[in-house]
């Protein structure tokens, strides 16, 4: 009987101690816990945003199906992949999410053996960098981005977030693959990819990410260009599915999924991808 209220007590104990630490994460994490950052307003925007992010991701409220990719995909659950890691060209931050997806899109391309693959959002060339990594070593990767000169104006609307991408893409003084040995696979191309003539690579795609502005607006016309161009089987990937302040990506995948569409999200990341349909 002793043992047994000993028992009891140990249980009740520790319950306690869950609820005093519940209670205190609460309390002073999360958003709460972002004011020490109030000097640094960037990165506490940053810090709110991923939070909230990690929270819909964790609780499983983004509204698409989460699934690895090779469980949709196929291909088995061990891939080899190659990851480039430059200096100041990095998706390895202090947050995983970003880290998930650049292995998420590694794995997509393993797993599809891509021989076209058509890129929006060029920014650094890091993305575009793992697709030809990944890739057959006779594939051949088309990235889309604004002019570098700078000038070219967005024929539809944009996000805050896309104009600090646009001048991080202008103040780039050189994409992280240029001089490395699979330069001579990546294809830059420039153009708003709301009017991009993109009648050359109609049924002809492996795999096409969508990174490139994120309203509404312009991820359903690239999503509608993409449909387009990638072949029976191919992939179609969205970034930053699920994350505060870039709606439209949400808005828009949700949409399609409503119409019928199957579009997955990977579990711990803000990548999202469907299978295009026969």
């Amino acid at each position: 009987m002793a043992k047994q209220h000993e028992r009891r007590g140990r249980t009740l104990a520790q319950a306690v101690h869950a609820a005093v630490v519940i209670a205190r994460n609460a309390v002073t994490g999360g958003s709460l816990q972002a004011l020490a950052l109030a000097t640094e307003p960037r990165r506490m925007a940053g810090y709110i945003a991923e939070s909230r992010f990690l929270f819909r991701t964790y609780a499983d409220r983004r509204g698409l199906p989460q699934r690895p990719v090779h469980e949709v995909l196929g291909g088995g659950g061990e891939q080899d992949i190659r990851l480039g890691n430059l200096e100041g060209e990095t998706w390895f931050g202090p947050t995983a999410s970003y880290l998930t997806d650049i292995v998420s899109l590694c794995m997509i391309c393993r797993i599809l053996r891509p021989a076209r693959v058509f890129e929006i959002g060029t920014l650094h060339g890091y993305t575009a960098l793992h697709f030809a990594l990944n890739s057959p070593d006779d594939a051949i990767i088309f990235t889309l981005d604004l002019p570098r000169g700078g000038g070219a104006q967005p024929s539809l609307p944009t996000t805050i977030m896309d104009a600090m991408h646009v001048d991080a893409s202008l103040a780039a003084q050189r994409r992280c693959f240029e001089g490395l040995p699979v330069e001579s696979r990546i294809r830059p191309l420039y153009g708003d990819s709301a009017t991009f003539d993109f009648s050359p690579y109609h049924d002809s795609i492996d795999l096409f990410f969508i990174d490139g502005a994120h309203s509404y607006d312009y991820v359903r016309s690239d999503t509608e260009r993409a449909l387009k161009c990638v072949r029976p089987g191919g992939v179609i990937a969205w970034h930053d599915f699920g994350r505060a302040g870039v709606n439209g990506v949400s808005r828009w995948l949700l949409e399609m999924q409503r119409d019928g569409r199957a579009i997955y999200s990977v579990p711990g990341g803000s990548l999202a991808f469907m299978v295009a349909p026969d």
